[in-house]
């Protein structure tokens, strides 16, 4: 591949590019501004003059945006009744809205990955593999502008969008090089504080990396791998490289949406003993209900038995029928009466007297202990959160690591080295069937020959085999120590 070393700093080439780190109020000719529609329909667009943006609930002409300040809502002309916001454009935002040229990092590994590779205002910073940008935007607020992003991409069509999109958005402390790192390293670049990987083979870049870190202090890298496999000899060129502090983690988010308190709506059913006591007062009233209807039931079996034996009673011809028509009228009138006159008063009193308020919901019973002790809660004080159903899954393994200065690994290592020697000794100490089985087999092998009667086997030296038959039990558990 073709690499081209010239440095491109983006600032030298678009000294009149407005930067889209700004806090302007209101929208100007050539902003770039996110019009957001919904959570996840966002688009980025440059305000000019003479375009409209469509969309399936309105059309928006650009030079209605001039002059509107950042976050307002505008709205369709007639005859469409749909709206938008104009969002002042960050690298959270651009993330969301960008167009998509390769697989990009999103706001949790951006974020995790910034912190723990330490990057700060005025710092040095080095990426490999800028691919849609969406890391570099955000490394470029980070280090402000007193400092610097060096990126690198080595996909040509890659690059050339890169440095159109960055020269547009003013971004005059980015560095961009097209070049491969893998195969050609990172050219003349020193000094750098916290480097990123996203490349497909990050241990070949590894040692072409470890050339740029800052000697004085401690520098930290990063690797963003999708596969496990990557993962394992990332790490295995790391150790052997001589980094330190070497560990993988996994960033996943869960959303969680606030909802009211169970309590907090005044048609709640309530606490367990208010339900208890209401369905208590249910049944005492279904009780006085059949009460009421038995007594009805018997005082009209009465009724029935006495017009029965009035009209059995009555003889036939003129005058009984007279009279018998005068018996109906007085049974007629008797009944109207038993129904409205005293024996309805009668029955009402014989069932008992029905309270007034007996659509109403009862009162509590003073002193009367409830069959349930209510716990105390704090519900009216507290805020419920309920995770959302749905969790984004796994994007990529970020792999850290740290890269000591010279005199630190030079330390460490004579440590590391005393500790081994002293474990060596304190063993050697404790177990003294090791130093007779390790005399044996040097002077085994220092004669070159083989014992009288021995023989050589698969497995090793036949003075070891003649030994191992002649130790004890507590021998053979102290060598095990050993």
């Amino acid at each position: 591949m073709e690499v081209d070393t010239d440095t491109i700093p983006l600032g030298e080439s678009s000294l009149s590019a407005k930067s889209i780190f700004h806090s302007r109020p209101t929208i100007e000719e050539g902003d770039l501004v996110i019009v957001y529609m919904a959570r996840d329909n966002m688009n980025a667009i440059v305000v000019t003059p003479g375009e409209e943006f469509h969309n399936k609930y309105g059309r928006y002409a650009h030079t209605d945006f001039i002059g509107q300040k950042f976050g307002s809502k505008l709205h369709s002309p007639p005859p469409h009744s749909g709206y938008l916001h104009l969002l002042r454009p960050t690298p959270e935002l651009w993330t969301l809205s960008l167009p998509h040229r390769t697989q990009i990092l999103y706001l949790p590994d951006i974020s995790y990955i910034t912190m723990r590779l330490g990057v700060r205002v005025g710092g040095k910073v080095m990426e490999a593999g800028t691919g849609s940008g969406s890391m570099t935007h955000s490394l470029s607020r980070t280090v402000g502008p007193a400092g610097t992003v060096m990126s690198f991409e080595y996909h040509q069509p890659r690059y050339e969008k890169a440095l159109e999109e960055f020269k547009s958005h003013g971004l005059s402390n980015v560095t961009l090089q097209h070049r491969n790192v893998c195969k050609d390293g990172f050219g003349d670049a020193s000094g750098v504080e916290g480097i990123f990987l996203d490349l497909p083979a990050p241990w070949e870049a590894i040692p072409h990396a470890m050339k740029t870190l800052r000697p004085d202090i401690i520098t930290r890298i990063c690797c963003f791998s999708p596969c496990l496999e990557q993962v394992l000899k990332t790490v295995s060129t790391l150790r052997s490289e001589g980094f330190f502090d070497i560990f993988t983690q996994e960033v996943l988010i869960r959303t969680h949406e606030l909802v009211p308190p169970p309590n907090a709506d005044p048609s709640h059913l309530g606490t367990v003993t208010s339900i208890v006591d209401r369905l208590q007062h249910h049944e005492k009233r279904k009780e006085e209900r059949r009460a009421i209807q038995m007594r009805t039931a018997r005082e009209k079996s009465r009724q029935a038995t006495k017009e029965g034996e009035a009209s059995a009673t009555v003889d036939g011809g003129a005058s009984n029928a007279t009279t018998h028509g005068h018996a109906a009228g007085e049974v007629g009138t008797k009944r109207k009466h038993d129904q409205t006159g005293p024996s309805s008063s009668r029955s009402q009193s014989q069932v008992g007297t029905i309270p007034a308020t007996e659509t109403t919901e009862p009162e509590v019973t003073v002193g009367t202990a409830p069959r349930w002790i209510e716990p105390q809660t704090q519900l009216n004080s507290a805020v419920i959160t309920k995770p959302s159903a749905e969790m984004k899954g796994h994007t990529s393994y970020l792999t850290f690591a740290c890269y000591y200065p010279e005199s630190i690994r030079a330390s460490l290592a004579a440590q590391e080295a005393e500790y081994a020697e002293r474990a060596a000794s304190e063993s050697r100490a404790a177990t003294p069937v090791g130093s007779r089985v390790a005399q044996l087999a040097a002077e085994s092998r220092e004669a070159g020959t083989r014992r009288e009667g021995s023989q050589e086997t698969e497995y090793g030296d036949a003075s070891l085999d003649e030994v191992f038959g002649t130790l004890t039990e507590e021998d053979m558990i102290a060598l095990a120590q050993f």
